[in-house]
């Protein structure tokens, strides 16, 4: 759907129908419904700058992959932090998720 071809009641509408915000100009709106409308790929970040032990990696699992976070977890995983959804571990090279 090409939004910007919508005149702003329309869009008005379009916003109240999926429960964004209504106030603001066209542009404003429009971007909030892409927002809403288009969903965000998930990233995980590599950890290029950051020094490691030759043994070790750092590896990012969505908190909503359970069998995964266990493995690490058994397998003695370092937690380092959470981010976006995201849980950050340290874990040895040869772990296989």
């Amino acid at each position: 759907m090409d939004l910007e071809k919508l005149d702003l009641s329309e869009i008005k509408s379009l916003c109240k129908k999926y429960d964004v915000g209504v106030v603001g100009d066209k542009k404003t709106l429009i971007k909030k419904l892409k927002y809403f409308l288009e969903p965000v790929q998930d990233t995980l970040n590599s950890h290029k700058g950051r020094k490691l032990p030759s043994d070790k990696k750092i590896v990012g699992v969505k908190i909503s992959e359970k069998d995964k976070l266990n493995n690490i977890i058994k397998n003695k995983g370092q937690f380092l932090y959470y981010s976006f959804g995201f849980q950050y571990y340290l874990v040895n090279k040869d772990l296989v998720l």
